[in-house]
């Protein structure tokens, strides 16, 4: 029978893929040793079908729900970073996108569908090609924020549901990078805050205390300039009533933005973890 078999955080910045990075990747030997051994996990689990939601870098076609990529398939390169030859390709798994949306609507979620065939989202591509075996079906969907984070939290519930009902073997990969402003001249500016926010959220991912994301000071999350809160709570969503094993594999922003990499691994259901978010 199908399951939910393992939870991950990726970030999903371009200079992560050795064709990109090149000699940079040295500067962030950590995160690409992380993501070596979250790839080796993943292949051994050999999931039929890898989730993943990411941040809208590129575009987003409305406000009122989430966008699901549906079609022939995610198609895309690494083009835009002068690397055209990094390519990724996969078949959506229509079957899956159909289930989650169903697990959705009775929480008042929208999944909305999105053909559009131009350029697909680093946020997108640059997990894909560091994780996702080449043989898994896909289900790609951005997160909004326009939405709430209590939203977000719901759609990973309904992602939850939508797994178990049609028995597949999935993994889920949060899609975000941490904060932007770590450093002086770092993409989008400089803000002390900003390692106050990634040392919360580290902390959070590795006690799996996911309530504490509803509790973090909307200043303080402003101030970093980050886009992964959006994932990290469907994230926390997916493992709702469950008990789960959450770790920390790596942490790092030498290039003043923050990249983690973690996993969580459900366990069996315990009505004790279930959560309201406000």
């Amino acid at each position: 029978m199908g399951y939910l078999k393992l939870c991950c955080v990726a970030p999903h910045a371009p200079i992560l893929v050795p064709e990109v990075g090149g000699s940079e990747l040295g500067k962030i030997e950590s995160s690409s040793r992380a993501l070596d051994a979250l790839a080796a996990q993943i292949r051994d689990i050999g999931p039929e079908t890898i989730v993943i939601v990411s941040p809208p870098h590129i575009s987003l076609s409305q406000d009122k729900g989430f966008d699901v990529k549906t079609g022939e398939g995610v198609n895309g390169s690494l083009s835009r970073f002068g690397a055209p030859q990094v390519a990724v390709r996969f078949t959506v798994d229509d079957e899956l996108v159909e289930s989650i949306a169903q697990a959705a609507g009775p929480r008042d979620i929208s999944l909305v569908g999105d053909e559009s065939t131009g350029e697909q989202d680093w946020g997108v591509l640059v997990p894909l090609r560091l994780l996702a075996p080449a043989t898994c079906r896909l289900v790609s969907i951005r997160v909004s924020p326009y939405l709430p984070y209590r939203d977000h939290y719901y759609l990973g519930i309904a992602i939850r549901e939508g797994v178990k009902k049609v028995a597949r073997n999935a993994v889920f990969i949060a899609s975000g990078d941490f904060s932007h402003r770590l450093t002086r001249g770092a993409p989008s500016g400089y803000n002390p805050r900003g390692k106050e926010f990634d040392a919360e959220i580290v902390d959070i991912i590795g006690t799996g205390e996911f309530n504490r994301l509803f509790e973090m000071d909307p200043g303080l999350i402003e101030s970093a300039g980050e886009d992964c809160l959006w994932s990290v709570a469907v994230l926390a969503g997916t493992v709702d009533g469950y008990r789960f094993d959450s770790e920390v594999l790596s942490y790092e922003g030498p290039f003043g933005v923050g990249y983690m990499v973690a996993r969580v691994i459900p366990g069996k259901p315990d009505p004790e973890k279930e959560m309201t978010p406000p």
